[in-house]
């Protein structure tokens, strides 16, 4: 999907096409959610850029943070199971009448531009019946290339940015340091995420926010070495095992000229392969020598390379005689040398030698930084920013101090403020993950019933509810209501529990704490406390549900007792199961 530039046509009015330069954009990739079982398993599976976070995609938190951050520009890269589904969700919710400045496009993993031997590889492979390769994101990445045209922002589909970490944030410092080649973000995770998560040793220089080592612990043997000339070039280092990674990389262009350099069947993970790649060439010299040439090319003034050759002025006395970075309006990208026919390019010097022996009295407008390099200055370097919660003492004091003011003395009791909760970052990558953020949307929406229902009101009628649009500074739109549930007068439903739309709700059922999707059913006493229900869920009379995910489709029979389960697309359970702690997908028993 893409949209344009919509022009003023009237008479008067300029019809010149208007500037919109981007010194961003964004590359946004869906995975396959490996570690997603049982949500990845079985029938109709679900991509996890789609999984609901109070019934509302996960990939609209990325999707809007990046718009509210001002980029325009946004490739979204999906395999090709998913892509009719997630094309789909975005066309009819970033369309252009309702963000006419977005350009977003999607493409399946098996587009882009592929060499000889990955067609051939792909071609024996189904041709002996085998399953084609999942595709690296770096190799991915190499195979986008000419779709990405200037500096970017790497995104995984399933990330909860906090309130306190917008992007322009993050472009804002890598802006800031020029020699920048890469800019990643590592966060603490929370306590109920942490087993979940990967767990890597990073090396930083908190001095000078340089990233210096990333290596995981999995396999890491007992004593740690550490080059000298790392720990001379910073004596600073600090390491540290509480952090995960983000998977937020801004990187220059130049990195995909660096990734060309390599056969794509050599090229895999970013995370694992490129990055680690890219923090060691910004210490360690002989290795940012080698690559200097292509990651920080020299900058070329289009007005100091013509005076420089120019027949009619002197370039020794001209003011444009030397390069200067700030000067330089444009820049572009030197040339990767052709390794075909090297044959061709001396000749080509050959042929042209009168014209470099009259030039070589000229001034280069590139020799300053030419001459860097030879000097072995690498000129580049990994940032790193860390993301940490704020504590709770220091978000309530503002709460507790507006209280004092307005009304001379703190409220006590019932009306106290509750303690604000610390904003993490959170992924959807894990279960572990995918439980929080439906817990931390409840929450949210527990404080936000409180305020809404003062009379005490036990039904939540807002069906769609979406904390995570409201951080969009209504610059997104809200989604169209569509029919109203229908809840019987006798069911109870806390004021913590979300109710999708077309939803039924039978007599005397009880929901608390749950979040409901659309079209199900919920039959005559079922209680459920605690549960995230997806679409085209029935639960059928007298059903005892507790802590439990129940993903598209799935039925849960009349007096079965559910607690601590997980269960995929399409699971059924038998009337009158117990099950506790599975997980299961469609056609599996405990």
């Amino acid at each position: 999907m893409s949209t344009s530039v919509i022009f003023d046509q009237r008479p008067g009015v300029s019809k010149r096409r208007p500037v919109d330069n981007q010194d961003f954009m964004a590359v946004i990739l869906v995975g396959y959610g490996d570690n997603l079982y049982p949500f990845n398993q079985g029938t109709n599976v679900v991509s996890k850029a789609m999984l609901p976070i109070g019934n509302v995609p996960i990939i609209n938190s990325v999707v809007d943070w990046v718009l509210v951050s001002g980029l325009r520009d946004i490739l979204i890269i999906v395999p090709p199971p998913f892509y009719t589904s997630v094309a789909e969700h975005i066309s009819e919710h970033y369309s252009m009448a309702t963000h006419p400045k977005a350009r977003i496009e999607i493409r399946r993993t098996t587009e882009g531009e592929k060499e000889d031997d990955e067609e051939q590889s792909e071609n024996t492979h189904r041709a002996s019946g085998g399953l084609v390769q999942r595709e690296g994101t770096a190799r991915l990445l190499r195979r986008f290339k000419n779709w990405i045209r200037t500096d970017f922002v790497l995104l995984p589909c399933d990330l909860s940015p906090p309130v306190s970490l917008p992007l322009t944030s993050i472009l804002d410092r890598h802006r800031s340091s020029p020699d920048a080649v890469l800019t990643s973000v590592f966060y603490e995770p929370t306590e109920s995420v942490k087993d979940g998560e990967e767990k890597i040793l990073v090396a930083m220089d908190k001095e000078t926010d340089e990233l210096l080592l990333i290596q995981p612990l999995e396999g890491m043997e007992d004593d740690l070495e550490l080059r000298s000339a790392l720990i001379n070039s910073h004596p600073t280092l600090s390491l540290t095992t509480r952090l995960s990674d983000a998977h937020i990389y801004v990187l220059r262009r130049t990195v995909l000229d660096l990734l060309s350099t390599r056969r794509s069947k050599d090229l895999d993970s970013m995370r694992e392969q490129v990055i680690p790649w890219l923090i060691k060439g910004g210490w360690q010299k002989g290795l940012g020598r080698r690559w200097a040439p292509i990651l920080n090319p020299p900058q070329k003034d289009p007005f100091a390379a013509a005076l420089a050759r120019s027949t009619t002025s002197d370039p020794a006395s001209s003011a444009f005689s030397t390069i200067s970075p700030e000067s330089s309006p444009h820049f572009s990208h030197v040339p990767l040398p052709s390794s075909k026919n090297p044959r061709s390019a001396s000749a080509s010097t050959e042929s042209n030698g009168s014209n470099s022996m009259q030039n070589s009295m000229l001034i280069d407008p590139e020799e300053p930084i030419k001459m860097t390099h030879q000097k072995g200055v690498i000129g580049w370097k990994c940032k790193v920013i860390v993301s940490a919660p704020q504590p709770v003492a220091v978000a309530t004091a503002g709460a507790a101090a507006a209280g004092t003011a307005k009304g001379g003395k703190q409220q006590q009791g019932k009306d106290k403020t509750p303690p604000a909760e610390p904003d993490y970052l959170i992924r959807s990558n894990t279960l572990a993950g995918y439980w929080e953020l439906n817990r931390r949307f409840l929450r949210t929406l527990a404080s936000s019933a409180k305020a809404t229902f003062s009379g005490g009101s036990s039904i939540n009628s807002n069906n769609n509810s979406n904390a995570i649009a409201t951080r969009a500074a209504g610059l997104i739109n809200e989604e169209a209501a569509g029919p109203a549930p229908a809840i019987s007068q006798a069911a109870q439903i806390s004021p913590d529990s979300l109710i999708g739309e077309g939803t039924r709700v039978g007599e005397k059922a009880s929901i608390k704490k749950c979040i409901i999707g659309r079209h199900c059913v919920i039959g005559k006493n079922a209680k459920l406390t605690g549960c995230v229900l997806w679409d085209f869920v029935t639960v059928e009379e007298n059903a005892r549900i507790e802590n439990t995910i129940i993903c598209s489709n799935g039925r849960i029979g009349e007096k079965s007792q559910i607690k601590d389960c997980e269960f995929g697309t399409g699971f059924e359970a038998k009337p009158g199961a117990i099950l506790k702690g599975e997980r299961l997908v469609a056609g599996q028993e405990a």
